[in-house]
């Protein structure tokens, strides 16, 4: 008979050790799954400074909220300090040219730079480089979609997806995945 009841608080051990396991998979996942959000804000970030700023590799210090001083503070000739009044005109152009672009996907350069930092600083990006053959969600839209429908809260949810949208468009129109690295 002991050993009946040993085993059996084993089992019940082993059973709720599972279902700790199991917890702590389903928070991990959902975390992962949450970090895809700020992942697909913080790539759309990303393109369009590469857009706007061709040829920069450290964007350090660059948002997408700072485009317009970023786009003067690089004009600047480091020689004598006066304005390349051409680079200022042609990133000028570029950002205003992209800009125009997302706006007819209903992009606000007032609301949805700061709305993407909230969605960055909320759920964070992902740690390490997706592997897309492993997990084809990252390439997908319709996947990445209804993961933004069931993660985002209702009052976020129109913004969100529109900005996912937008790096639709624009993985589209450079041929590249939508998270690039």
């Amino acid at each position: 008979m002991p050993a009946f009841g040993t085993v059996s608080f084993a089992c019940l051990k082993k059973i709720e050790l599972l279902n700790l396991l199991c917890e702590i998979h389903s928070f991990t996942s959902a975390e992962k799954d949450g970090r895809i959000v700020g992942e697909i804000a913080f790539q759309l970030d990303r393109r369009i400074l590469a857009y706007v700023f061709p040829g920069v590799t450290r964007l350090y210090g660059f948002t997408v909220s700072n485009i317009p001083e970023k786009i003067k503070q690089t004009s600047i000739k480091s020689l004598d300090g006066s304005m390349d009044e051409k680079k200022l005109r042609e990133l000028t152009h570029r950002y205003l040219m992209l800009m125009a672009r997302l706006e007819k996907l209903g992009y606000s350069r007032d609301v949805h730079p700061v709305f993407s930092e909230f969605l960055i600083n909320t759920y964070g990006i992902l740690k390490q480089r997706p592997d897309l053959r492993a997990n084809p969600l990252h390439s997908s839209p319709a996947a990445l979609r209804k993961l933004v429908i069931d993660i985002v809260p209702p009052k976020f949810l129109g913004d969100s997806l529109l900005l996912l949208n937008c790096l639709c468009e624009l993985s589209k129109e450079d041929s590249k995945p939508l998270f690039a690295w």
